[in-house]
């Protein structure tokens, strides 16, 4: 997982964030953009006993469904300031802002939890392209080497009120993988498809593991992919109950879907996978659409930097603007703090 850093000389108090259509008021040049979406993923920290800000963000593209940005440098984040002397935002000058970037100043993690059909339709008829096509999506979205900022999980459900768990997360490639090689038709005990008890488990599942690694201090996101090749049968949950845990979830939960054959709900499927959702006319195309969400999610995975940034400002409240540049497309991000106190460290 690549994490970024920008650099800031800040002992900040955040007091809040904010859009408006011109950061610095009507008289300024306008550097507001929303082709990107920049988002805070946590709050600007200090770290202690120096004048350094921190901060995680994550960048998409504001279109439709928004598609996440990875692979920014330097180059690609401009920083200003508006303080109380100054009566617009002003570019800071790098001799005065140190800013830069570095791989791994901060834990992070993402994680990515495959949950898999094996109902009696998919076992009886598909399970060897399942099988490889689970495989497929572990190899594109996994780095060669261990890294614990990349994690895998992969459950099971069919007809049953409950989400079986195959591999606990790990980076483990091969631990991932042999256990792909233990699915079965014998694994299922109830032919019929609880899918949408299944998608509130997965989300539920979600939640307690960003709750758990936020105690560990450990910033993380994370990735649903449901597959499956039909529409629930059990009948325990309705599906506007599902689509509500969907809708509900912490928004660092992404949800995709990936359907097979012709007796799928499309639309179902695509409002599950309010993050992307793929569909499979039959079983042998089935592995280009499990490596095509691989390649999203990984995406998705890269578009979270961590931002760092060192201010000139010593006093009074300050205005800090974010303009990220990318591929002609332009996005900005605003926050305010107190440069009182601020000194002259920042390490």
């Amino acid at each position: 997982m690549r994490r970024f850093i920008v650099s800031c000389l800040l002992i900040i108090t955040v007091l809040f964030s904010y859009s408006c259509d011109n950061p610095g008021g009507p008289d300024c040049p306008n550097i507001y953009y929303n082709d990107l979406k920049i988002t805070a993923i946590t709050e600007p920290k200090i770290v202690s006993g120096s004048s350094k800000l921190s901060m995680l963000l994550k960048v998409d593209e504001n279109f439709n469904k928004f598609l996440p940005v990875s692979g920014l440098t330097t180059g690609n984040f401009k920083v200003y300031e508006k303080g109380v002397n100054d009566d617009c935002p002003n570019l800071i000058s790098e001799s005065e802002a140190n800013k830069q970037f570095s791989p791994s100043a901060q834990k992070f993690r993402h994680n990515t939890l495959i949950v898999l059909d094996l109902s009696a339709s998919v076992t009886s008829s598909s399970l060897t392209q399942l099988k490889s096509s689970t495989t497929s999506f572990i190899n594109n979205i996994l780095p060669t080497s261990g890294d614990d900022s990349y994690q895998v999980g992969i459950a099971w459900f069919d007809g049953e009120d409950k989400l079986n768990t195959l591999v606990d997360f790990t980076s483990n490639k091969n631990l991932l993988i042999n256990g792909v090689q233990q699915l079965s038709a014998s694994l299922s005990k109830d032919p019929s498809t609880d899918l949408y008890g299944a998608v509130i488990k997965s989300v539920d599942k979600a939640e307690q593991r960003l709750k758990d690694l936020q105690k560990d201090n450990v910033i993380s996101a994370y990735s649903i992919i449901i597959f499956t090749d039909g529409t629930d049968q059990a009948a325990r949950y309705s599906k506007q109950v599902a689509l509500n845990k969907v809708n509900g979830a912490n928004p660092k939960i992404t949800l995709f879907t990936i359907g097979l054959g012709t007796e799928i709900d499309k639309a179902t499927l695509s409002a599950i996978g309010k993050s992307g959702a793929v569909f499979s006319q039959n079983k042998n195309e089935l592995e280009a659409k499990f490596i095509e969400v691989a390649r999203i999610v990984k995406g998705e995975a890269n578009s979270y930097y961590l931002f760092e940034y060192c201010s000139p400002k010593r006093a009074g409240k300050v205005t800090l603007v974010i303009v990220v540049a990318y591929d002609a497309k332009k996005g900005t991000y605003m926050t305010t703090f107190d440069a009182t106190g601020l000194t002259s460290n920042c390490y």
